[in-house]
Formats: structure tokens, C-alpha cells, sequence
């Protein structure tokens, strides 16, 4: 028509659209179940102008064909159906719909210890022991308002027995290993905390056979510093390093140390976690280190030594007395190897620094203690504690003196001459030898031959081999002061640093007589501190005295051993030609840590055991802190950035998934310099997916959707999913709240978010 159009007309309009007759404009969407797979049919739009003229399109057809706009809600993931008694189960089902309807969830057969949420269709709840056995059967359902029903398939729920809470496994592991793992959780709480302790406490170690493919710290270090150095002809003269000297070979003692602390994939290095625990603090009494020279050029002394730890740390104290005060690496480091007799005419007198040692530091300490450690003042140490504030010393200079003079005699086997400790003379991989000819002759000095320690008188010459070490020795180990003092050392160094005078006396007695009439049995010993209440109590766990600071050490064993480390296999050696697998490089973590083990600033260790912050509540209440002696702010700093380093270049899918290089590629760019060892966030990225799609298929697909159920974001349900297995993993569930608050904000606002790639943002 040549006229206007004033007007539209329809016919056949479908109920759910909506028609404008002023432009003729047809449209609307379908909502109700009713619409899906229907036509609707004879459509005819007009338009007419204002002298009536009409003109009409074709009639046609609309089919609603977009079905799964309309499809039931989807419901998906996958519950776990074994729990133990006193651990909380938690599942929560991801479902897809895109209707504006509402949802209601239901379960049948749901286990009576466990609670349900109708509105999100959480299931959880904690068992008890009274809930033990099978629970089957169990499904859980989603409706939506129109009547149209979506199940899980039905499954069982298995509530299991144990001997032990995941709260006192998680405790018993800080104390007696280098960190929990998910592994060793489950062993404790099937085992039970003394059963654990038992087992650890025969756990066969490197020691018992020198031919099974345990090896010794000393054996492993040799093994590795001829895997990485293949060419150095490390036994020119059939002395190990004498000739070399080379300083990488306390390099590869600390690789081999990484394997006792954090465990081995193929080998049984690490599988003794109590027996290491303890080596480890009896290093931290009977302190050697490589500041000495020439131990840095001759690090298989330090191997050796800690062998003498380990060996000893389920044997007896004198027998660890005895050894260490022998040893080439104590000898150096305290300077009693070559120590010389008097010499009359050029008035010297034999060096006194291992004998005094010998007696404050690893023996008896300064003043005269009861059996609970307090001060004795009335020369009773079996009744406390004493009136009084004065202290007793327990030893004289005159008492130095006298054990000095039996400290003399003592070298290096192999040596060129008496007393030379050049790098390149002596073996530091057997004991030292004892020479009659330099040892001090008291009767060419007018003397009787006697020496007094304490108020005991031996001969100089007595003992086998006539060097009078023995009977020293016996009186420091049969001291009323020695149980308590190593008894506290070891409570502080596995339990807590402010143990109770009952706790130390309780130990001490354990120390004194194991109950067959053995003195010093440290196996026993270990036994009393692990499975005594104030260590397994949990009253005492929430007592503000209780507990230790984690030393950077620890704190970072326990972070590499919750993340499944391993070593880095492919990096290059020194020469650059040779291939190595299965060894841990982290060369010199003091560096970043402020210690490593063997490598004290001091003989007084890299804390004192008596340090209290200069923050008012220790002095307040009494309190020591040793390990914050050295974590000032500054190792803080550097102790995190590495913590972040080893996550970001040795995180196993950050190098696959995020750089794009196989294992492989990214080993074969590393050598000697850099840092080799790998983690693994399988199992935390595995769970993060889990609560954010249902499934673990790597794609994080609803990484920025929103749950129609809960109007919140699937990313809100996997962080929180993921801060609470962290929480359990490091912290066996103490996150305090305000933590949990911070760190779930930068999770889920922080910079590190990676919009454009899911699994970059998981990742991070």
C-alpha cells in the first residue's frame, strides 16, 4: 500500500510471548516445563495502513527445540564413603540449574551421626565410636518447585575404627617426625599413639645390618658425592676426600640428611622418623659444626658424626658419650685431637675447651640440679624444690683441669704427625686414635699418677686402653645432674620448651633405671617423653605453657612433607654432563632458614635454651622461647620468600600445566646451583575441583559461576574446601579465625586471580 502503517495485527500468538501493534514486534521467552518440545503453528503477523490496506507475511511456525533450558536440575560429585570415628565429613553436591525455581534436597537413609541441609544438600556430621560399621544406601536428592527430580547414585558410608583422633595423631607427629603426612595421620590413628611409638621405636634403621640397602648418613653422602662426581678420584691414597678436600662434600651431607628428615621414594632413608627426630636434637646438644676448620673441606666428619646420633638415639647415653668424645669431628671441633700434655719448660698446659664442654654443655650443666631440674640447694637432688635462691655450681676450673689432662693422647688415624689437622691429613671417617707417648704423664710432673673430677679419683692411665677416659667419662654419666639435664634438653627439643618440673622429674626417673635396672637407656627415655600426659593430654595442649615454636627447620620439613616431596630427577651435575636422580639439593639452608643442621654459629647450638623475648608475657609468665632467638623479622622475611621460591620453581604442576614443560625439560636446566627437589598439589588441586565443578577433570569450569542454590560463587565453596584441608594438613585444625578470614579474602580477591585462565587461578 502507498499509505503509512498505523497498526499490526496477530494471529495465533503464543501464550508466553508478547506482541507490540505499534512496530509489530513479536517476542518472548518460553518458561514452563509445558513449552519444551512443542510448535506452535499458524502465526500470521499484519500490517495495515491507515486506509485500511493490508498486507500479511506468510504464516509460521515457532518450536520451542532449547529442551535442556528446561531440563531437570543436574545434581553431581562424588562422596567419600570412608570416615574414622572423630574425624568431620563434610560433602556438599554441585548441581547445574538454570530455571528461576526453587530447589529443595533430600536423603534417604541418612546415617543417624550426620546432619543434612534441605536448602544445599550438605551432609556432615562426626562419627563416634558408637557409629561404627557400614551406613548403605545412601542417596541424596535435588527437586526443583516443578516436581522434577535429579539423584546421586545411591552409595555407602563406611564409619571406621581408631585407635587414635586425628587431633592427637596430627600432635604425636610434630613431636616425633619431621611433619605430618596424610600417610602417617592414618598410621597413627589405626595404630594408635603408643603402638606408633612402639613401632617407630623398632623400626629397623641404617644400622643393624651394614649390607641391607639402608645406608648409614656416612654411606649415603660417599654414595652420592661419587654419583655426582664421577670423575674425582675420591680415594687417591685409599683415604676418602684426604687428598681432594673438596668442600662439596658437606654439600652432599646435607643431601643425604634431606632424606633421613623428609623421606626417600626408593629407599627406606627416612622411613625411621623418630629415630632421626631424635639424632636430630641430640645434634642440638652435642653441637659439632663446619665452622670449624677443616670440617667444611672434610664434610664426611660431619656424616660420620651423625651417624654416631642416629646409631645412639635408641641406645644408651654413655655409649653416645663415649663415641662422640672420640670422634675425629668432635675432636677438631672442641680441639681436644692433638690436644698436648704440659710441658714443663715452655709452661703450657693441656687445652681445656672440650673439658669444659664435656661437662656444662653435654653432661651436668653449671649448677647443681634435683631430679625435676630445679636448683638443688640442700645436696639432696631427690627431694624438691629447695628453699632458697642461691645456685650451686657443679663443677670447679680445677675440675676442667683434671679432665683436660685425660683429654690428651687423642689424633687422627692416619695422621702425618701428632696434632696436625691440615684438610688434606688424618681419616674423619673412623674413630681417633689414642697415643700412650703424648698422653699427660702426671708422674714425670711430680705428680701420683691420679686425677680428681668432681671428687672422684681415678688413675690417669686406667682403662683398657690407659687414657683414663672411661672413668672420666662414668663420673659426668653418673652424675645425680645428668638425667634431668638431658632429660629436659630432649622434652624441650620433641614437646614443649616449658616443660613442668613433674614432667622433667618423671623423665629423669626413666633415665636413672628404664625399670630393668639400666641407666641412660634413651630409648626409653624417648618412650616416657612421647607417651607421658603432659605430652599426650589435650587439657594440656590448650594450656598457654604448653607447646614449642616451630623452628624454621622444622617449619619447613613439615611444609615439603605435607606436599608429597620429592627428589628432582634429570638435573645436571658439576661437570655438566652427568644426569642425577634421587637426590634432594638444597644446599645451604641457613642461608634462608638462620640453620641447618651440623652448621651451629656456636658450641651453645643456633638458640639458647634458656632465651626469653623481650615481649613482657614471657618474663611474665616465666616463659622461655628459644627458637625465637634467631627468627628475627628479617628471617621471617627470607624464610617465606623461599617457601614461595619452592612453589613456584618446584611445584610439579605449575612447571607442567602453567610453563608447559614436561618434568623432563624444566630437570634438564637445572644443575649444582639451583635448588632440586619437587612438590606436588595433585591432592589440593584435586580437592579444590572437586568442590568447585564435582568432578577432578583439570578443567575448573565453574571457576567464575555462581550456585543458583546458593546465590554464591562455586569459587567461595572451593577455597573454603581448601583453606580447611590446609587447616588440617599444617595446622590439625587450629586455624585461628582471624587467619582463616584473611587468607580466604586473598584467595578469593587477591591479585594472583587469573581470570582469563581457570587453571592458572586455581593454581595460584
Amino acid at each position: 500500500s502507498d499509505g503509512d502503517v498505523i497498526r499490526y495485527t496477530i494471529k495465533n500468538k503464543p501464550a508466553w510471548a508478547n506482541f507490540d501493534k505499534t512496530t509489530g514486534v513479536l517476542s518472548g521467552t518460553p518458561t514452563k516445563q509445558r513449552h519444551v518440545d512443542r510448535t506452535f503453528s499458524g502465526i500470521v503477523i499484519t500490517a495495515i495502513d491507515k486506509k485500511n490496506a493490508r498486507v500479511a507475511l506468510p504464516a509460521f511456525d515457532i518450536r520451542v527445540v532449547n529442551e535442556s533450558f528446561y531440563e531437570p536440575p543436574t545434581i553431581s560429585g562424588t562422596p567419600k564413603q570412608q570416615i574414622n570415628v572423630g574425624q568431620t565429613y563434610t560433602f556438599n553436591p554441585i548441581v547445574s540449574y538454570t530455571s528461576d525455581g526453587s530447589l529443595t534436597f533430600s536423603i534417604t537413609n541418612l546415617p543417624s551421626w550426620a546432619s543434612f541441609d534441605t536448602a544445599t544438600g550438605q551432609l556432615s556430621g562426626t562419627p563416634t565410636p558408637n557409629d561404627l560399621g557400614d551406613h548403605s544406601n545412601i542417596v541424596i536428592s535435588v527437586t526443583e518447585s516443578d516436581g522434577q527430580t535429579s539423584s546421586l547414585p545411591a552409595f555407602n558410608l563406611t564409619v571406621n575404627a581408631t585407635a587414635a583422633s586425628y587431633n592427637e595423631a596430627y600432635r604425636l607427629l610434630l613431636q616425633a617426625s619431621f611433619g605430618t603426612t596424610p600417610e602417617a595421620i592414618q598410621a597413627v590413628m589405626s595404630k594408635g599413639v603408643n603402638a606408633w611409638v612402639d613401632e617407630q621405636l623398632a623400626e629397623p634403621s641404617a644400622y643393624e645390618n651394614a649390607n641391607d640397602s639402608h645406608l648409614s648418613h656416612l654411606q649415603r653422602t660417599l654414595q652420592i658425592a661419587e654419583t655426582i662426581e664421577p670423575t674425582t678420584d675420591w680415594y687417591a691414597n685409599g683415604i676418602f676426600n684426604q687428598v681432594s678436600a673438596l668442600k662439596s662434600v658437606d654439600e652432599y651431607q646435607m643431601a643425604a640428611w634431606w632424606e633421613n628428615a623428609l623421606g626417600h621414594p626408593n629407599s627406606s632413608h627416612g622411613n625411621d622418623q623418630l629415630r632421626q627426630k631424635v639424632a636430630y636434637a641430640l645434634s642440638q646438644l652435642l653441637v659439632v659444626a663446619n665452622k670449624e676448620s677443616p670440617l667444611a673441606d672434610r664434610g664426611e666428619a660431619l656424616a660420620f658424626y651423625y651417624d654416631i646420633l642416629a646409631r645412639n638415639a635408641f641406645g644408651n647415653y654413655r655409649t653416645l658419650l663415649d663415641e662422640m668424645s672420640r670422634s675425629p669431628t668432635m675432636g677438631v671441633y672442641l680441639s681436644h685431637q692433638g690436644n698436648q700434655k704440659a710441658d714443663l719448660v715452655a709452661a703450657t698446659t693441656p687445652d681445656e675447651n672440650f673439658a669444659r664442654e664435656i661437662i656444662q654443655l653435654f653432661s651436668i650443666g653449671l649448677y647443681e640440679l634435683n631430679l625435676d631440674g630445679s636448683p638443688n640447694r640442700d645436696n639432696d637432688p631427690s627431694t624438691y624444690p629447695d628453699a632458697g635462691d642461691n645456685y650451686v655450681e657443679s663443677y670447679t676450673q680445677e675440675d676442667v683441669v683434671e679432665m683436660a689432662k685425660v683429654m690428651t693422647g687423642w689424633d687422627l688415624v692416619n695422621n702425618n704427625r701428632y696434632g696436625n689437622s691440615s684438610k688434606r691429613q688424618g681419616d674423619y671417617t673412623t674413630y681417633m686414635e689414642f697415643t700412650p707417648s703424648e698422653h699427660e704423664d702426671e708422674v714425670a710432673e711430680s705428680g701420683d699418677g691420679q686425677v680428681t673430677i668432681m671428687g672422684n679419683t681415678f688413675a690417669l692411665n686406667s682403662g683398657a686402653d690407659g687414657s683414663g677416659l672411661d672413668a672420666a667419662l662414668d663420673i659426668l654419666f653418673n652424675h645425680p645432674n645428668t638425667a634431668p639435664f638431658v632429660s629436659r634438653h630432649l622434652i624441650m627439643r620433641l614437646v614443649t620448651s616449658n616443660p613442668s618440673s613433674a614432667y622433667i622429674a618423671r623423665v629423669a626417673r626413666v633415665f636413672n633405671d628404664n625399670g630393668l635396672g639400666e641407666r641412660g637407656d634413651l630409648k626409653a627415655v624417648v618412650r616416657a617423653i612421647l607417651l607421658d600426659d603432659e605430652a599426650r593430654s589435650a587439657s594440656t595442649q590448650q594450656m598457654a605453657t604448653f607447646g614449642k615454636v616451630k623452628e624454621p627447620l622444622l617449619a619447613l620439613t613439615q611444609f615439603l612433607r605435607a606436599f608429597d616431596v620429592q627428589p628432582l630427577d634429570g638435573w645436571q651435575g658439576r661437570d655438566g654432563n652427568t644426569t642425577i636422580n634421587g637426590v634432594y639439593w638444597y644446599k645451604f639452608p641457613e642461608e634462608e632458614l638462620g640453620q641447618a643442621p651440623l652448621r651451629a654459629r656456636s658450641v651453645f647450638n643456633f638458640y639458647l635454651p634458656d632465651f626469653v623475648p623481650s615481649a613482657n608475657y614471657f618474663s611474665q609468665n616465666r616463659l622461655v622461647a628459644p627458637e625465637l632467638q634467631i627468627q628475627t623479622d628479617q628471617m621471617l622475611v627470607t624464610f617465606n620468600n623461599q617457601i614461595y621460591n619452592f612453589i613456584n620453581n618446584n611445584e610439579k604442576n605449575k612447571i607442567e600445566k602453567i610453563n608447559g614443560k614436561t618434568l623432563n625439560e624444566h630437570a634438564a636446566s637445572k644443575g649444582h646451583w639451583s635448588d632440586n627437589l619437587l612438590i606436588n598439589f595433585d591432592r589440593e588441586l584435586a580437592l579444590y575441583e572437586m568442590a568447585l565443578d564435582g568432578d577432578s577433570n583439570g578443567d575448573f569450569a565453574n571457576m567464575e559461576l555462581t550456585d543458583p542454590v546458593t546465590g554464591l560463587r562455586y569459587k567461595e565453596k572451593a577455597v573454603d574446601a581448601l583453606i580447611e584441608h590446609l587447616n588440617q594438613l599444617l595446622l590439625g585444625g587450629n586455624m585461628m579465625d582471624e587467619y582463616r578470614a584473611a587468607l580466604r579474602h586473598y584467595l578469593l580477591e587477591g591479585a594472583g586471580s587469573q581470570h582469563s585462565d581457570d587453571v592458572r587461578e586455581a593454581w595460584i
